[in-house]
């Protein structure tokens, strides 16, 4: 039999290069400063009252406030001292804020540029892959590293005739690795599939060639397994019945056929990406130009996609993967995304939906009618069947009628047959939060000294339909009052034995508990609002700084007015 010839997509600029560094060494915390902001009700100077209970390190006035840095071991007696002040409106810690897409701690991260060019960071904000969708991967062979483990099925080698579908080329391996690398796992890279499932098919040798029979027969066989997606980062330059009808039989199966559109620079059809049922990807620069070494011709190019993307070898050393080799997964990453929503679209729906919402790039080199592939346009663009089942919501953070302060963790139920789309949190029916992705967590930060809120949650589904759901809650951000009412007066010498102070707490909302601190150590605690406390001055020095400080049941805290004896 008259065998034709495939032969993998060259890696140009394939070299391996090293990823990693020295680790960072954190500061000691008692050398670390931690930043406050200082909300002021006037022109009061807080910082200077501050001066006198803590080390001040740095201070700065902004508008309607004052930024104050403290060492992190006295953040907690600091906030205190100032929430203490009738002049302070508020204290918070400074806060980073980032760009609003999903951005993994994997090592070589950011080296893959491809990914926000590409918004598939915006996508993650979405979904992240499914378990449930599955990439066949038809090349050398898929080795089993890390960021694959437990998501590579068991495969089928068609060069050796056996159910070995290790790889002993590499190709196949990093082609996997920028499909479904795991991602946020501070190993290799961030594929695009976090979770999606890898189905190793070995048609192609050591050598990276493989015959078109194994091609077929392996396409077929993926086809039989019931992979979503079957990425071919392979090609040559002869058309094939063979591979058309192979390519027929996985499209009836309900699969999409992605292939790369070869390395040669030519607009010259390539195959099997030129067959009309297969999606011919070519591979595009951080510029949205033909990399020159990218085939071209929009009669046969369907899409193009970034073509030089970080992946991991077999021995998991990060490298350049570059050619229509690494654009080809690319977009089947962002294919099995899309294919991970619900309600779980067709093929030709996630074909139209990745050519469609494609981003417009210059030239003719592909459709004008598509572009680059974007992973978030993509997403959006699906469309969705009629649905007038609203989607269900409740709350599982804070309880009801729950007294809170500072920062809350609000966590929210969202479910729906087609799939949630959203789901926003409100106070007092102001948006203060919005997340698209399971477990729908926010953190809501609290400003008011003392009111009762009513918190929201307005959840929408992928048809349009929304439902709300509503909580009361407390806020308190004011501590108590706290006094002491008896004991020896603050300056008072020759003090002796055990002697005794006595202290008072108030609260609108009920006092948890008080607690005597002596030399700025806690020496007894009270679960009440009134006590009288022992203090044996024989424990500690000849002069020795008495104070107490009080709780309510949100947490606040206010100190009394510190009083020094002397021995």
């Amino acid at each position: 039999m008259n065998l034709r010839v495939l032969t993998v997509g060259l890696l140009v600029g394939g070299s391996i290069a090293m990823t990693g560094g020295s680790p960072s060494v954190a500061a000691p915390a008692d050398e670390a400063a931690v930043s406050l902001i200082v909300g002021l009700r006037g022109d009061a100077d807080v910082v200077g009252a501050l001066e006198r209970s803590v080390d001040v390190v740095a201070s700065e006035p902004i508008t309607g406030a004052v930024t104050v840095d403290v060492p992190a071991d006295q953040v907690t007696e600091a906030a205190a001292v100032l929430r203490a002040d009738p002049a302070v409106a508020y204290v918070e810690r400074d806060q980073v804020a980032r760009i609003g897409a999903v951005t993994p701690n994997d090592l070589a991260f950011g080296q893959q540029w491809g990914i926000g060019k590409a918004g598939v960071d915006t996508a993650w904000d979405t979904t992240r892959g499914s378990a449930n969708v599955v990439v066949a991967v038809v090349d050398t062979g898929v080795q089993v590293l890390p960021d694959l483990a437990g998501r590579v099925l068991p495969g089928r080698d068609f060069v050796n005739d056996d159910s070995n579908a290790a790889d002993d080329q590499g190709h196949g391996t990093m082609t996997a690795g920028v499909i479904a690398a795991r991602g946020d796992n501070h190993t290799g890279i961030a594929g695009i599939c976090w979770t999606c499932q890898i189905l190793p098919v070995k048609v192609l040798g050591k050598d990276g060639s493989g015959s078109y029979s194994d091609i077929a027969q392996g396409v077929r066989w993926a086809a039989d397994q019931g992979a979503d997606i079957v990425n071919l980062s392979l090609g040559g330059a002869s058309d094939s019945r063979l591979l058309r009808d192979a390519v027929a039989y996985a499209s009836g199966k309900g699969a999409l056929v992605i292939a790369a559109a070869g390395n040669d620079g030519s607009s010259a059809p390539h195959y099997p990406a030129a067959i009309p049922a297969v999606l011919a990807v070519g591979a595009s620069t951080a510029n949205d130009t033909r990399y020159s070494w990218s085939n071209y011709g929009s009669q046969w190019v369907d899409i193009a996609a970034p073509g030089c993307n970080p992946a991991q070898a077999r021995n998991g050393i990060v490298g350049d993967f570059c050619g229509t080799s690494s654009a080809t997964p690319f977009v089947a990453g962002v294919a099995a995304l899309l294919a991970s929503t619900t309600p779980t679209p067709t093929a030709a729906v996630l074909r139209t939906a990745l050519t469609t919402s494609a981003a417009t790039i210059a030239g003719s080199w592909v459709p004008k009618s598509s572009g680059r592939v974007d992973a978030a346009a993509a997403l959006a663009s699906l469309p969705v069947t009629d649905d007038e089942v609203p989607p269900a919501t409740s709350f599982r953070l804070p309880s009801g009628n729950a007294l809170v302060r500072g920062t809350v963790v609000v966590a929210a139920r969202a479910t729906d047959d087609i799939g949630v789309a959203k789901v926003q949190l409100l106070a007092d029916g102001v948006v203060v939060g919005t997340d698209r992705v399971t477990p729908y967590i926010f953190s809501w930060k609290t400003t008011a000294r003392g009111k009762a809120v009513t918190l929201g949650l307005r959840t929408y589904d992928r048809g349009g339909n929304v439902i709300s759901a509503t909580r009361q809650v407390t806020v308190d951000n004011w501590g108590p009052s706290v006094r002491i009412t008896g004991g020896p007066a603050g300056g008072t010498r020759h003090v002796r034995k055990t002697r005794y102070v006595t202290a008072t707490a108030a609260d609108a909302h009920g006092v948890s508990r008080l607690e005597l601190l002596v030399d700025g150590k806690v020496t007894a605690r009270y679960a009440g609002s009134s006590h009288k406390f022992a203090v044996q001055t024989w424990k500690h020095g000849a002069v020795m700084t008495v104070r107490v400080r009080a709780y309510d049941r949100a947490g606040n805290v206010r100190y009394a007015p510190a009083r020094k004896w002397y021995r």
